[in-house]
This record gives C-alpha cells, structure tokens and sequence, in this order.
C-alpha cells in the first residue's frame, strides 16, 4: 500500500497506518451465536495483525495508531469502545478521532499560515483578501 501510495506522488509522512482495534471476545460470541457460528474472532489474533501492522509501519517510515495497545492500556476495559464486541462503538470512534487528531496536530502545529484567517476573508470579494501579497 505504501509503494502504491507513493507511486501516485503520496509523501510517506502523509501516510498514517491505524492498527485494529482488540476484540472483546465475550460481547463477539454472543453476536455470533445470535447468527448461528462459534466465535471467528480471538483478541490474541488481532494482536498479532496490531504487532505486524506497527512493525509493517515502521520499516516503511510512516506513522501509525495502535489501537489495539492503545485500548488496552494499563488494563483499561476496552468493551466501552466497541459496539458489540469488534465494531467500534461511537466512544471508539471518539477514541480513534482524538488519537488520529492528536498525530495530525503535532504534524502542522509548526506550519506557516500562509493564507489569511477566515473571519478576516473579504465574504464579497475573497479575491482582494486571498490574492494580495
């Protein structure tokens, strides 16, 4: 994917892998069950694809949100973050929002403001504010 990205002139600091996120094994089954299969998915499992996926990141050079570690950290109850124990709920999409945010802050928070603040564009005429030296 990075070879590919970087084929159609995508700069590898503007690539951000995002691993998955664990699996609350318990709250999978019972949706399993409820579609007639045993449980399909083992945290373990996903731990291996979170370990590959940061290891992957790495030898590319591109950035990348652990998940999986991240929800569970110091033994934090990470079912809040999933809906039913694999899709992410909407506290999980918060929780991937503030991680990804917080990645793309630190990348532009030493940029240059090169056009002006928008409560300052002229709304009748943006040209005069937009194109001006």
């Amino acid at each position: 994917m990075v070879k590919y990205l970087a084929s159609a002139g995508v700069p590898k600091d503007k690539v951000i892998f995002i691993s998955p996120p664990p699996i609350q094994e318990e709250h999978w089954e019972k949706e399993c069950v409820l579609k007639g299969c045993s449980l399909n998915r083992l945290n373990s499992v996903a731990g291996q694809y979170a370990r590959m996926c940061v290891q992957t990141a790495g030898q590319c050079g591109v950035d990348v949100i652990d998940l999986w570690s991240l929800m569970q950290e110091d033994g934090e109850d990470f079912s809040v973050y999933l809906s039913d124990g694999l899709h992410l709920s909407e506290k999980g999409n918060q929780f991937v929002a503030e991680h990804v945010w917080r990645l793309l802050e630190s990348k532009v928070a030493n940029l240059p403001f090169i056009l002006p603040y928008w409560a300052d564009v002229d709304c009748k005429k943006p040209e005069n504010s937009l194109l001006c030296d």
